[in-house]
């Protein structure tokens, strides 16, 4: 199915670049980045390096399983969930009791770092709302501007929040994101990708962490903030040593 991906990804953006006078809906305009980036594929599994853990992410035709491992004092800590069965922990391979409030907390934590590593794969989920809001003249390049929001029941525990993503209209990457979060306070977030890269077919991409003075501007204010030196960097997301593999057994 992928053995012309090369040429097939070549000629997905040339066939977009030449209907560009077309408006697409918001869907369309996701799935091509989907296609583009080669987060399409049904079958996989990635691990990769954030800080301080080293994730794990499996995903097939029934499902996902996601991991995030650390040594603490010589003892491997293990943080699993499924679309099966909810978050759980294991210290030494001995599970452990959480507390409610701290399961969701760490499933809110793993689910973060998972969502932002596998875009634009996660803007597909059936719990998505989307709009093409309009188009936008970022340092120097046009791009598509998608709000995405989430309906509550699937949504999860952040279905308020609601993101912007800016897709570049030639190359229809995602080249800068914002979004507002509702949990631990709140707050607003502005990123731009920087090194992406493709492995095995996929693209991923690390990301500089703005966040503007005020709380809660509007997400379609901050490009221009950026772009006026108004914003804060935060934090740099780097995931480290990506290893993918295509099709694994079940």
């Amino acid at each position: 199915m992928k053995l012309f991906r090369t040429f097939s990804l070549l000629s997905i953006v040339v066939l977009i670049g030449c209907n560009l006078n077309e408006t697409p809906t918001s869907k369309e305009l996701i799935q091509r980045v989907i296609e583009v980036s080669g987060w399409d594929h049904p079958a996989f599994e990635m691990e990769f390096d954030f800080r301080d853990y080293h994730y794990f992410l499996k995903r097939q035709s029934n499902g996902y399983v996601y991991k995030r491992m650390i040594q603490k004092e010589g003892v491997l800590q293990v943080d699993e969930m499924s679309n099966l069965y909810p978050l759980q922990r294991t210290l030494a391979g001995t599970p452990i009791k959480l507390s409610d409030s701290l399961q969701q907390l760490y499933t809110n934590s793993l689910n973060s770092v998972l969502y932002f590593f596998q875009l634009p794969l996660p803007l597909s989920d059936e719990a998505v709302i989307s709009e093409l809001v309009g188009e936008e003249l970022i340092e120097g390049s046009s791009y598509w501007n998608v709000k995405v929001s989430f309906q509550e029941y699937g949504g999860g525990e952040d279905f308020q929040d609601e993101y912007r993503y800016w897709i570049h209209k030639e190359t229809l990457t995602i080249d800068y994101l914002a979004y507002n979060y509702q949990t631990s306070g709140g707050g607003t977030r502005f990123r731009k990708t920087i090194h992406p890269r493709n492995i095995e077919g996929f693209r991923f991409q690390n990301y500089i962490n703005f966040k503007p003075i005020t709380k809660f501007p509007s997400l379609d204010s901050l490009p221009r903030w950026f772009e006026e030196g108004k914003l804060e960097e935060v934090s740099r997301i780097e995931n480290l040593n990506i290893k993918v593999k295509k099709n694994p057994s079940q």
